[in-house]
Formats: structure tokens, sequence, C-alpha cells
């Protein structure tokens, strides 16, 4: 039953008595509905005394339950009563941070949280609850619930708390050391760990530290690579200075990963050296979706022409056996995020080749890999062409691009970026400002050159566009003219588009104006009176 406001006393009274009444109920499930109501009705109906005398025991008879469920619900009823729960709620909420149910814990803390209990049994039940390792939300509650009372718990306990699997908890807990960095002793326990420590804390105490206090950890950094957590191993090779000794030990503990993450850290560090020894290691990670797009950047960085090959293959390998120096190296290829790496990195060289393997790509059945041909199409678009080859190169993808821009909704923000780069299309794309697509109409306007006249003028026919998206790219049109020019483009009624552009930054809500174009309206008023135009 859901809790209706209003009615007074007896309304109050009655949803009270209701509840009462099914606190007696034998399903759990409706007994612990009950008392959550009467935590909700109870703190509301406080102004009439005489209609909650009896709510708050029997909310404390409910923290007797057999059931957690109901446990639950009463701690949670606990917090919410306030006053109304009577002066014996925080030792009850108290006792409930120790229930062997870690449901009921987590509803306690968060009671104890919302009465704002303090107290050295508070403060030790929190503290309990930082070694619970039932649920990271009871660890993250205990350490937030300790930090308001007493300050940040000790560095030990900070550093424990830093290998926690829980993002929340060893995230709150690095913030708590960073801030205390400062302390040389505090500084000496994380350099301890970081050395000698185990786990997530070790790796973790290793990212918080400078240059220099890391310069002092050369060996341990060395020893890193072979340590029993893949964390420490990953995050020591990242740490490493850049000499022959670092790259010989990255290499060796690269052959003999078997983890994914491991090894993206470790590619990543010779990938940043330039090691062209790592080529062959790489390769046997290019299969591998959480490694594989690091391989690739490897291998860009690398450089070498062997390098180069195996990214052209990884472009065009679909899934299966691969064609690499051996299956035990490359088992199978066709991730379609180790893909789309290749399709960019290849896009960054001015290479006429990338074309003819990205073009077809166009058309796979996969949108992801028709996503990372055009970003691929978008890099290779920001060099300059040289010689009739290369121009003759951009009019393919041109016309592959303007293909895709209407008929591939999917991937048509990645179309128009690319198309963004490829000024030659301009001609072409200006034909499709009437095209019957909403979306098509948008990426046409937002594509039209300012400098151009005749573009301009598209650009303000299209404020009175039926679409909301082509109206808001031909306002945002407007926007950066005045970027550029200080001053709104010459229109047949000046006046007009000014009381225009007033109305949307200043008139009343309309569900048929976008929160982006008010405010893009109002930045470009913003705009012109700064400089005078208004």
């Amino acid at each position: 039953m859901g809790v209706v406001r209003g009615g007074g006393a007896d309304g109050a009274a009655h949803q009270i008595a209701h509840f009462l009444r099914e606190l007696a109920a034998a399903e759990p499930g409706r007994r612990a509905a009950a008392v959550k109501g009467l935590g909700r009705v109870g703190r509301w109906a406080a102004a009439y005394e005489d209609v909650v005398a009896g709510v708050a025991e029997a909310v404390v008879r409910a923290a007797q339950d057999p059931a957690a469920v109901v446990r639950a619900g009463a701690a949670d009823a606990l917090g919410r009563l306030g006053h109304v729960g009577g002066d014996g709620a925080g030792a009850v909420i108290v006792g409930l941070m120790g229930d062997p149910d870690g449901g009921v814990r987590r509803r306690a803390s968060l009671a104890a949280e919302r009465l704002a209990l303090e107290g050295p049994d508070v403060v030790g039940a929190f503290r309990r609850l930082m070694s619970d390792d039932s649920d990271w939300h009871l660890r993250l509650n205990g350490l937030l619930g300790l930090a308001r009372r007493e300050g940040n718990p000790e560095t030990a306990v900070l550093i424990r708390l830093l290998g926690d699997t829980g993002t929340m908890v060893w995230g709150h807990a690095r913030i708590a050391l960073y801030a205390s960095l400062g302390d040389r002793r505090v500084r000496e326990q994380v350099l301890h760990t970081a050395r000698y420590g185990r786990g997530m804390s070790r790796a973790r105490a290793l990212d918080m530290l400078p240059s220099k206090d890391l310069a002092r950890l050369r060996g341990s950094l060395l020893d890193g690579l072979r340590d029993e957590c893949p964390g420490v191993r990953g995050m020591s090779a990242s740490k490493l200075p850049d000499d022959r000794r670092s790259r010989t030990a990255v290499l060796s503990a690269l052959a003999a990963e078997t983890d994914a993450e491991a090894a993206r850290q470790m590619l990543h560090t010779l990938g940043w050296w330039g090691e062209e020894r790592a080529e062959p290691l790489a390769v046997r990670w290019l299969d591998h979706p959480e490694s594989g797009s690091t391989a690739v950047w490897a291998l860009a960085r690398i450089d070498t022409s062997a390098a180069w090959e195996l990214i052209r293959t990884v472009v065009v390998s679909g899934p299966g056996p691969g064609p690499g120096p051996g299956p035990e190296l490359w088992p199978g290829l066709g991730h379609h995020e180790v893909r789309t790496a290749a399709a960019r990195a290849l896009g960054e060289r001015p290479d006429p080749r990338t074309a003819e393997l990205l073009l077809p790509l166009l058309r796979d059945p996969d949108e992801r890999i028709r996503a990372g041909a055009v970003r691929g199409l978008m890099q290779l678009g920001q060099h300059e062409p040289r010689g009739a080859e290369q121009h003759a190169v951009r009019r393919a993808v041109v016309e592959g691009l303007l293909g895709l821009l209407t008929t591939d909704e999917a991937v048509l923000h990645d179309t128009r970026n690319a198309l963004s780069h490829y000024p030659e299309a301009l001609p072409a794309v200006r034909r499709l400002i009437d095209h019957p697509s909403d979306e098509v109409r948008a990426v046409v306007v937002s594509l039209l050159d300012l400098d151009e006249d005749g573009d301009v003028r598209l650009l303000l026919g299209h404020l009175h566009d039926p679409s909301e998206s082509v109206r808001y790219q031909a306002l945002y049109g407007i926007s950066r003219y005045v970027d550029a020019y200080g001053e709104l483009p010459e229109a047949a009624d000046r006046a007009g588009l000014l009381g225009e552009l007033e109305a949307l930054a200043h008139g009343p809500h309309s569900s048929v104006t976008s929160f982006n174009s008010r405010l893009t309206a109002g930045r470009i008023l913003d705009k012109l009176e700064k400089e005078g135009k208004a």
C-alpha cells in the first residue's frame, strides 16, 4: 500500500493502523513493507502526537524480527523517523550495524548517517564496516562515516583500502592519501607499499608516486615485472625509465604475460619507447579485445614497414584463423575494437593504399566496423593531397562518404565528421539541402561554409525548417558566424532576425524548441552585446 499524504490526523491514523496490523502478517515481505511504511508515515504524522503513539515501539520490535528483510526495513524506518523514533533509536541502529546480514548492516549505516549519530559506539561500528568483506558498499559507508566523524583513518587503513575491489572504496582511499602525501611519514608508508606491498595496494601506490620518488624504486620496479599480481606487473612496466635494461626486462615480461590488462600496459610502454623488438610480441595480442587496440597503437609507434603491413592486415581480417606467422602467435582476429583502432591508425599516415582498404569496409554488415572505417577516412582527410593520385583517392573517399550520408543513419555522426575534412565534397553536400531526412538536412547545414554568401543564405533559410535538429544546426551556424565576424550575417530583415533570437532566448518555454537552441540563442545575443552590435 502506498503512502497517501493528506487527510490530517484521521488519514495518518488510518495508515498507521493499517501498517501496525500488517506487522503481524506471516509473510516477511508484508512485514518489511509495513515497517518501512511506518517510517515514512510516522515522521509526516509527528505533528499529531496521539496518532504516532506506539510507532517507535513497533519499529524497535521489528528490529528483532527473525527475517533479515524486516530488520533492514526497521533500520530504514528508524533513520526516517528522527526524533519520533525515541531516545533509544540510536542504540538500536548501532546494534543493527553489527547484524549478521549485510543488507541490514547497509541500511543501518545509512540510517546512522541520516540521523548524524555520534559517539564512540557509532565510530566503532563504522570502523568495523571498513573491514566488511561481504559488500563494497559497506566498506565505503564505513570509510565515509568514519571520515565525517574523526577525519581520515590512519594511513595503514587507507593503504589497505587502496587494494579494495570496489572502485569507489579504493578511489576514496586514494583521494585521502593524496591529500596527506606531503606528510613525510605518510609518503614513507606509501613508498614502503610501492616496494613491498601486495596486490593492487602496491600497484596503486606505485601509480600515486611522483617521478622523483619512482627514481628510488628502480630495483623494485624490475622485480614487480615478475609479481604474482597482474596489476603490479603492468604498473611496474609503465613506471620504468626508458633505457636498455628496462626495455629488455619489459620485453621478457611481455613474452611471458598471460593477463590482457598487464599486457596492454607493457605494450603501451614499449610502443611509447618505439621498441622494434616488441613487434612479434604485439602480434600475439592483436586478437584480444582488451589489449588488441593498444597492440595496434604500439605497432604504429614502432613505425616499421612490417608493423604497418600487420596493421593493414588487421583492418581487413575477420573472425577465424589469422594469416600471421603461426597459429600459436595469431589464433584469430575480427574484434571490432581492434579493427577500428587499426583503421584510425592507418588514417594518420598519408598512404593512398589506406583508402583502398577502408572503402570496402563502408559496406561491412557490422555497424561498428563501418564506423571505424569512417573514422580512419576522417584521419586520412586531414592530410594535404599531393599529386593526381592522391586527389583521385580523395574523390573516391568523398563518393563513398556521400553514399553513407544518405543511406546509413547508424554512422551518420561519424560520416559528418569525416566529410568536414573533405572540403571538395561541399558542392555535392549542398545539393542535399532539401533532402527528406531531417538528420541529413541537419548534417548538410552543419557543413556549410560560413565564408560563402550563398551558404550563409542557406543557413538563414533553414532557421524555419520543420525539424528542430535542422533549426538548431542553423542557429549554431549563426553562432559560429558571430564568433568569427562579431556581427549577425546579412539578412533581408535584420531586425526580424534579432527579434527571433530574443524570442528564442527569453520567450516562454516551448515544447518544439530544444534547450540547446535556447542556450545558443542566448549566447549569440551575449556576443552581440559584447561587440556592441545588439
